[in-house]
């Protein structure tokens, strides 16, 4: 029996993916504007929404990893999103080693999520975790997106999400909540990382989904 074609994946699908994912920034939005504290969120709403989208990934695991699976977009997605926030990171590394304080809200928000600031080592394990958490959830909501399209624009789509993503998180508190001084070598420095994780996540999934998206 042949699978069904690319058009027939439901937009409840897609929009239910994209949802769970989303969450992992909803924990911090919830904290810039008082709706929730991050502990909260990180304790009883983040670890069932990662569960479901397991089940989901579960659920589709018998079908052929094509863009026309719901196991791909998250499975793919978290691989190239973490990829891609460690290429972000080494790329700010030699700013953050040179004096600019890019790292500083790591530990931030795992006290955040702890509610407290001690110990140490479990402070910055929780922040680095949800920073990569958030990469995760940036690749499996890209996927559930790109992948609308017969021959996802992976390259730049990738880019033009990446470099989004940063506008709307300008917009928010972001840097007054963390301290951090919003002038020119700050966005230089912030727009250009979200461009390497843009172009990383971009190259990941076009070489993933090579035979199934063509060239771009």
């Amino acid at each position: 029996m042949s699978k069904p074609p690319l058009k027939q994946v439901g937009i409840g699908s897609r929009l239910l993916v994209f949802a769970l994912a989303s969450l992992s920034f909803a924990c911090l939005l919830g904290q810039f504007y008082g709706l929730w504290t991050m502990r909260f969120f990180g304790c009883w709403i983040l670890p069932p929404a990662g569960v479901i989208l397991y089940l989901i990934a579960l659920r589709h695991r018998g079908e052929p990893q094509s863009l026309n699976n719901p196991r791909t977009w998250i499975i793919q997605g978290v691989i190239g999103g973490v990829v891609a926030a460690i290429a972000y990171d080494i790329y700010r590394l030699p700013f953050v080693l040179g004096g600019v304080p890019l790292f500083k809200v790591f530990p931030r928000l795992g006290e955040l999520l702890l509610a407290r600031s001690e110990p140490r080592w479990l402070v910055q394990t929780l922040g680095w975790t949800y920073h990569f958490s958030n990469g995760a959830a940036l690749g499996i909501m890209f996927l559930a997106i790109v992948t609308v399209f017969a021959r996802p624009a992976f390259r730049t789509g990738a880019i033009a999400w990446a470099l989004l993503v940063e506008v709307l998180l300008l917009l928010t508190p972001y840097t007054s909540f963390f301290g951090l001084q919003l002038g020119p070598q700050f966005l230089v420095l912030t727009i250009s990382a979200h461009l390497i994780f843009g172009v990383t996540l971009g190259l990941y999934l076009q070489r993933a989904f090579r035979t199934c998206a063509g060239n771009n």
